[in-house]
């Protein structure tokens, strides 16, 4: 009984840490307004999810002067078809360009792979990439005259937020994103530790990325938003986590994409902690993460009282974390929210149990991807 109230203590402690340094990082208010033509948007495009054609409208309904450059397989016809409905409407055709670029060569990062054959191709001072399934906050945008105001070289970086899902393996995979994003992200740059981007969603000064050719030189690292971080990190570039939202939605209907898609996440994390270990990781992110196992395990040994109480305790931090993503999010999430954020903390330990003792291997497009030093080798 003492070891699971012990656990129980550390639980809320942790969180209560967590949510604490995060609130006191999102505490200034964002003023200004940015001029879109200084941005433009680079989109690396893969069809295969429904709401294709939806995302990427989103962006643009809610801009009326910022570029975007489309990067499209040749060999993709569903995605060339789906940029040519779209670009149908003469307002938007005038801000977008579709590049079409031949398939990836082997070994090399496939988002990268798209994004290093347009830099050239920029003409504004600052560029967004953006997934093909992620929309951003066009007003909480803004955010980013303050940061034109930097001397030194920077890189923004969005926070994430899984929306508009349907689908019980959608839904949790939404759960894991939201019950991570906030307390991870804002907590890690409170304490300055903070050594990653969301590869989603982020945006730097062109002319930066030109001059130490970032995207030639990563192009063979699998995580494309570590490996930046990596190599700006060492040129002394600043990491800004900014509070400009990214919603993402990951559409997922069968157990076994879900099972693979957190596997490949888990495994991407386990390559950022190798790169940045730190006490602010393990705290902030390692430990609170484990938690839940700990107390589930224990709490099935002492009875069911005890593994009731532990999802009553999972339910109370869900309530709470709802409730903060409403308030910064601008939302009205579901109060299901609650229940796929208690199985997600309930099947995470058995989905990090299961990626421990399976090969290091994760299913990337339609090939298979060994995971060991961060490089890209196919098997």
């Amino acid at each position: 009984m003492e070891l699971f109230l012990g656990l129980s203590l550390c639980f809320f402690f942790f969180f209560g840490l967590r949510w604490w340094f995060a609130t006191r990082y999102t505490t200034k208010k964002i003023t200004g307004d940015i001029n879109e033509r200084q941005y433009t948007v680079l989109q690396p495009i893969l069809s295969g999810d429904p709401r294709l054609e939806e995302d990427l409208r989103g962006n643009l309904e809610q801009t009326t002067e910022m570029l975007f450059l489309w990067l499209v397989d040749k060999s993709d016809s569903v995605a060339q078809t789906v940029t040519q409905t779209i670009l149908k409407e003469a307002t938007y055709a005038a801000r977008v360009k579709v590049v079409l670029l031949d398939d990836v060569p082997q070994e090399v990062n496939p988002k990268v792979y798209k994004l290093k054959q347009v830099m050239t191709q920029i003409t504004t001072p600052y560029f967004i990439v953006l997934d093909d399934d992620s929309v951003f906050n066009r007003a909480r945008l803004n955010e980013m005259k303050q940061y034109e105001a930097l001397t030194e070289d920077f890189i923004v970086t969005g926070i994430p937020y899984n929306f508009g899902q349907t689908g019980m393996w959608s839904k949790l995979v939404a759960a894991f994103v939201n019950s991570n994003s906030l307390l991870t992200y804002f907590p890690m740059a409170y304490v300055h530790a903070n050594r990653t981007i969301n590869g989603m969603f982020y945006i730097s000064r062109t002319e930066l990325f030109q001059r130490l050719a970032v995207f030639e030189t990563i192009q063979y690292e699998l995580c494309d938003d570590l490996a930046v971080a990596a190599f700006l990190t060492k040129h002394k570039v600043q990491i800004i986590q900014s509070q400009i939202p990214c919603n993402v939605r990951n559409t997922v209907v069968q157990p076994q994409k879900y099972v693979l898609l957190m596997k490949r996440w888990l495994l991407f994390a386990s390559i950022y902690m190798k790169t940045f270990p730190s006490l602010a990781l393990f705290f902030l992110v390692v430990l609170p993460a484990f938690l839940p196992g700990l107390l589930l395990f224990v709490s099935c040994f002492l009875g069911w009282q005890y593994l009731l109480g532990t999802v009553g305790l999972f339910g109370v931090k869900a309530l709470l974390l709802r409730g903060y993503r409403n308030q910064f999010f601008g939302v009205n999430e579901r109060i299901s929210a609650i229940g796929y954020e208690v199985l997600n903390d309930s099947w995470l330990p058995f989905l990090f149990l299961y990626t421990l003792v399976t090969p290091p291997i994760i299913q990337w497009r339609n090939k298979k991807i060994k995971v060991t030093d961060g490089k890209i080798r196919y098997v």
